[in-house]
């Protein structure tokens, strides 16, 4: 009878260390369905073994007491487990979707290919004299180059910011991610800087297309038409009334579509030419279009000029000033995040500085080719440094010219859907459009035949309203998302981006406000001279 009992005993142990293995370290090795064929013979060996031997209830107790603590903790365990994977992800995987979006269908290398065209624009023929602004020393553009690095940097950043707010918020489009995160009552802010910047980019491309086709009179000898006097104004007078006007006016700008690619085109031709002129030497002392320049302005005419005036490191602003024009694109972040195939935050945040730094290798190639020309002479528009002589020249001039009156349009689309949006009308007649576009043009005109010094006007844009727009509200947005996420959540920390936000609203406002007084001084006062 003992050995028989011990005998049991043995068996009922076995079973029972049998069982705890299968919980405890091989769940997931064998189908559920074997799983419970496994439990339910161990049970079923323990239930009678129990009855044979007159096993005592409290050892059955203990039994199922044992098991359960088991099972109690290889579920903690499989819980801790999912819970450490989901906080390794941080998020990076994930798709940062809100809910009701739909996901987007557009590939990484079509995405980074566009925003890098929504970043890269006209603002590229100012840099050169923007270094030139501050100095006329060829070693002073390894500054120019950290500086073109850092600010695209951190306008990368902030790009990246808006796509965390639209995360985080469900928020559409930058005003309403204002609305959501700062308040609905000062949305109209961003609007309305919004309306003022694609007003003043139409008044840069109207400024270029009055320098550009006054060279390419010059070049084709045509000084007068029908009496008519053929000078800057005259081209600016005529381009908007009989070619921007009727643009403005179309029902529909859908054919116009393609005029970025042509814009594409004219840049990188131009900086392929900008390049080739300055290794060949075409504008240096003895250079072919050198003594050109020379024969046509007189012996006092100043090509190019090196190490005379020296560095002046507060005028640098004017430069960053340029810089944050040229990066400013940031009302465009919830379309770019609605276009991207899987936008995870990982794969946008490779969108965001992949493009920005194929911006940034654009404006170096513009900034060292033009100042490497030019030195401190280089113009505000440097096409306006090389010879009208110049064939290339005089291509680029063409291409360039073409493409902003074609695309012109676009971006005045840009504005009447932005100033409809601020005076909250949603379903414009359509003389109300006419209207607004005579109104554009009109203005657009006047400002650009009084302003001629496209660099000035670029850089204080850049200063008053890049800063803002790239820098601060941004980061606005984003603190005001993070609280909003702390206050909901007890357990979510605001994190050091808060904080880093916060340095970047005092960043921007520090260059704005400083950058646009620079800018002032120097264009008309000789505080700065």
């Amino acid at each position: 009878m003992q050995s028989r009992e011990y005998f049991l005993r043995v068996c009922f142990t076995l079973c029972l260390i049998h069982k705890c293995w299968a919980f405890a370290f091989h769940p997931l090795q064998l189908p559920t369905s074997v799983r419970g064929v496994r439990a339910s013979a161990c049970n079923s060996a323990i239930r009678h073994a129990s009855t044979t031997n007159g096993i005592s209830h409290s050892l059955r107790a203990n039994e199922g007491s044992f098991t359960s603590s088991i099972v109690k903790r290889k579920q903690a365990s499989l819980v801790q487990t999912q819970a450490s994977s989901s906080a390794a992800s941080d998020g990076s995987s994930r798709s940062m979707l809100p809910a009701g979006w739909q996901p987007g269908d557009t590939p990484m290398g079509g995405c980074v290919s566009n925003l890098i065209k929504n970043i890269v624009g006209s603002g590229v023929l100012c840099l050169a004299g923007g270094v030139a602004a501050f100095s006329d020393q060829r070693q002073t553009l390894v500054l120019a180059l950290g500086i073109a690095f850092t600010f695209a940097a951190i306008a990368g950043y902030c790009f990246a910011m808006i796509g965390k707010v639209c995360e985080m918020t469900g928020a559409k489009s930058y005003t309403e991610g204002w609305a959501k995160t700062v308040g609905e009552s000062t949305a109209w802010i961003p609007n309305l800087i919004v309306v003022f910047k694609t007003w003043s980019a139409c008044l840069i491309y109207s400024m270029i297309i009055g320098d550009l086709f006054s060279d390419l009179a010059i070049t084709a000898g045509v000084s007068q038409v029908a009496g008519v006097a053929v000078n800057r104004n005259s081209i600016l007078l005529v381009a908007h009334l009989f070619g921007l006007l009727p643009l403005c006016l179309l029902r529909s700008f859908t054919f116009l579509s393609y005029a970025s690619f042509l814009g594409i085109g004219g840049l990188l031709f131009t900086a392929f030419f900008m390049i080739l002129r300055l290794v060949e030497g075409s504008y240096a002392p003895g250079g072919v279009f050198f003594n050109q320049l020379v024969a046509t302005g007189g012996k006092n005419v100043v090509v190019s000029s090196f190490d005379v005036m020296g560095t002046k490191l507060i005028k640098s602003l004017i430069l960053i000033s340029m810089l944050t024009n040229s990066y400013l694109c940031h009302y465009n972040a919830p379309k770019f995040l609605r276009e991207l195939k899987d936008a995870t935050r990982k794969r946008f945040d490779t969108l965001t500085y992949s493009s920005f730094f194929g911006a940034f290798l654009m404006n170096a190639i513009y900034m060292v080719a033009g100042f490497l020309t030019f030195g401190g002479m280089s113009y505000g528009l440097i096409l306006n440094n090389y010879a009208t002589s110049d064939l290339l020249a005089t291509i680029s001039r063409g291409a360039i010219g073409s493409s902003i009156l074609l695309g012109y349009a676009l971006t005045f689309d840009g504005f009447r859907t932005s100033i409809l949006e601020f005076m909250k009308v949603k379903e414009p007649t359509q003389k109300l459009k006419d209207v607004i576009a005579c109104v554009f043009i009109a203005s657009v005109c006047a400002g650009s035949m009084i302003l001629r010094d496209l660099g000035v006007v670029v850089s204080f844009l850049g200063a008053l309203l890049g800063s803002f727009v790239i820098y601060v509200f941004p980061s606005m947005m984003f603190r005001g998302a993070k609280r909003q996420l702390a206050k909901a959540d007890s357990s979510s920390s605001l994190g050091l981006d808060y904080h880093v936000a916060g340095g970047l609203i005092g960043l921007g406002t520090f260059l704005g406000l400083l950058g646009a007084t620079v800018v002032v001084l120097k264009a008309c006062t000789k505080v700065l001279a």
